[in-house]
């Protein structure tokens, strides 16, 4: 008891002893914790090939896919135009008396469209058919005596010119007359008309435009890439407006470049006989360009790799591949990617979870 006592009293007089001991019972636990961890982690991860072994191989659901032969279109956008327009315009002075075609009516090449007075020109042309008559009579004469040595060349010369200024005069009183009849230089829709009855209208004046909308004609704009694949009468297809669709001929292809653009115009010429089809309305044009093989999918099966390629992923030998495609074109219940041939294994299911290499187990879905 004595020593007992004795050795409390030592200790009470050394406080950190205390200290060191505490310090190296917390080292030692610590340390005792480390080797268990570094022992139960090395237990697990012994063997990495083993452990990765005995990981659960994922499972994912692929459709077979068989590719065929599409043709790869392309799609542009553009306006629909008149094949002809034309600005009808007055070619002599006068009022209009008459107006026969109505606006949006259809008139044929010829047609009337508006009379203006004739006023004095039926008399002056009649004047001028009178002294046309004269003028030949007086040359006849002039050549008779000329040819019998009784008048000279130089009178002859005169009479004949006489006769042509007569003959250009009826001529000219002839067309101006014609003239006052204004007609359709072409046939189509009198889209507009411009002159009332009473209307006062000199040489230039416009009267009315004429669209000639059969066939219709879509232009778009097409890049330096892809012209190389347009040809002249080659097929087209266009969506108008309220979804209607129509088959056409690349009628034109420019040779030339637009300078701000770099892109070439062509025209996709329509029939249009009922007339059904209105001219100024947006369109998508659809050009088929080349044959190629495609799978149909939905977009939900495309997926992107690790530095942004678009593609799919396919199981080869239980294994998944990860395969570039490109978009030949899409209909309204899928899209048809190019980059294959044959039958191809495309995962429909957990596609998400899985990366190009991994091993997976495969159940095959019916197409």
């Amino acid at each position: 008891m004595r020593g007992l006592r004795a050795v409390s009293r030592w200790l009470a007089a050394r406080p950190y002893i205390y200290a060191i001991v505490i310090t190296l019972v917390i080292i030692g636990w610590m340390l005792s914790g480390q080797g268990a961890s570094e022992s139960h982690s090395a237990q697990n991860t012994g063997d990495p090939e083993k452990a990765l072994s005995q990981a659960p191989v994922p499972k994912v659901r692929i459709t077979t896919f068989e590719a065929e032969p599409v043709f790869r279109s392309l799609t542009l956008y553009g306006k629909t135009e008149p094949n002809r327009q034309a600005t009808v315009k007055a070619e002599v002075t006068g009022r209009v008396v008459e107006v026969v075609a109505q606006r949006g009516s259809v008139v044929e090449e010829g047609q009337v469209i508006a009379k203006l007075a004739q006023d004095d020109r039926p008399e002056q042309l009649r004047r001028a058919k009178a002294l046309l008559k004269q003028r030949q009579i007086e040359f006849d004469g002039a050549k008779q005596l000329n040819s019998k040595g009784f008048q000279g060349r130089a009178r002859l010369a005169e009479a004949e010119a006489a006769l042509v200024d007569a003959q250009a005069n009826v001529v000219s009183l002839t067309l101006m007359l014609e003239k006052t009849t204004i007609r359709a230089p072409l046939s189509g829709i009198l889209n507009d008309r411009m002159v009332e009855v009473g209307d006062y209208v000199q040489p230039g004046d416009p009267v009315g435009t004429i669209a000639d909308i059969d066939p219709l004609i879509v232009r778009a704009d097409v890049t330096e890439s892809d012209i190389q694949h347009i040809r002249l009468n080659q097929q087209a297809e266009a969506r108008l407006i309220g979804n209607e669709q129509t088959s056409g001929q690349v009628r034109y292809i420019s040779k030339v470049a637009n300078e701000e653009t770099n892109t070439f115009r062509i025209e996709v010429s329509f029939a249009n006989s009922d007339l059904h089809m209105l001219a100024g309305t947006s369109a998508e044009l659809r050009v088929p360009l080349e044959e190629t093989e495609a799978i149909k999918v939905t977009p939900a099966v495309l997926a992107l790799d690790e530095v942004g390629n678009l593609g799919v992923k396919t199981v080869v030998q239980e294994h998944v591949v990860f395969t570039p495609v490109k978009i030949v074109k899409s209909d309204g219940d899928g899209t048809w990617l190019g980059g294959f041939s044959g039958k191809v294994d495309v995962i429909t299911v957990g596609q998400g979870f899985v990366r190009a290499g991994d091993q997976v187990e495969a159940i095959k879905m019916e197409n």
